[in-house]
């Protein structure tokens, strides 16, 4: 299995980004997180961009900056925990939402229209390897599916869906096995995919167990 660091480019997908605003080699307190990254165009100078907690208590800790002139953003805080990257609604069309762990350290990402985690903390790496292979397996499902509609013979396509079902569930499998628990972990186990037995799944659900007590506050995303 290739390592696991560069949930680059994605939840998706890819590509190279310079350092944001020159601070490769800044300093950062204990625990605290970065995630900066810039949008492909101008045109959304201004436009307010959210990281939405996946999950947590109500009302979500919503935080919220404002694009630069030159697309870029950065947002900083001290709690570790998955959330989503997403545009305001009126700009959102076009851009990919991004799925991030706020981890302590410097993440870089790219949103388009296959956004992607470029360069960062080892768990946003992760992440970006397995939003690749869920894309890949989703892709192969959706030839299956294609094939099914128009009629083509079972022999042909339940290899395929087969072959991409027990792939995709020995990738999770050793992807979280690996790794062990964690933030970014224990939220792919939430939503396994691919063949997976029902030993294996026993397994995972006791090595990835949260001990999170979600019903009490949980602290936002700024001090």
């Amino acid at each position: 299995m290739k390592k696991i660091f560069v949930i680059v480019a994605a939840l998706t997908g890819l590509s190279a980004l310079t350092a944001c605003h020159g601070r490769r080699n800044e300093r950062l307190a204990e625990g605290e997180f970065v995630i900066e990254g810039k949008l492909p165009a101008e045109r959304y100078e201004g436009a307010w961009l959210y990281m939405v907690p996946m999950r947590g208590p109500e009302p979500k800790p919503v935080d919220s900056v404002t694009v630069a002139r030159d697309g870029s953003f950065r947002f900083t805080g001290n709690v570790e925990q998955v959330a989503v990257l997403r545009l305001d609604w009126h700009v959102r069309f076009g851009i990919q939402e991004l799925l991030v762990v706020t981890e302590p350290g410097v993440t870089r990402v790219r949103l388009d229209s296959i956004s992607s985690c470029i360069e960062g903390t080892p768990q946003n790496m992760l992440l970006q390897e397995w939003k690749e292979h869920q894309q890949n397996f989703l892709m192969a499902r959706a030839k299956v599916g294609k094939m099914r509609q128009e009629r083509i013979s079972e022999e042909i396509w339940k290899p395929i869906a087969d072959s991409a079902a027990v792939s995709q569930g020995e990738f999770i499998y050793q992807l979280l096995t690996t790794s062990g628990p964690n933030t970014a972990t224990r939220f792919i186990g939430t939503m396994l995919s691919g063949r997976i037995d029902s030993t294996r799944r026993a397994e995972l659900k006791e090595l990835l167990a949260d001990t999170i007590d979600y019903t009490k506050p949980q602290p936002g995303f700024r001090r």
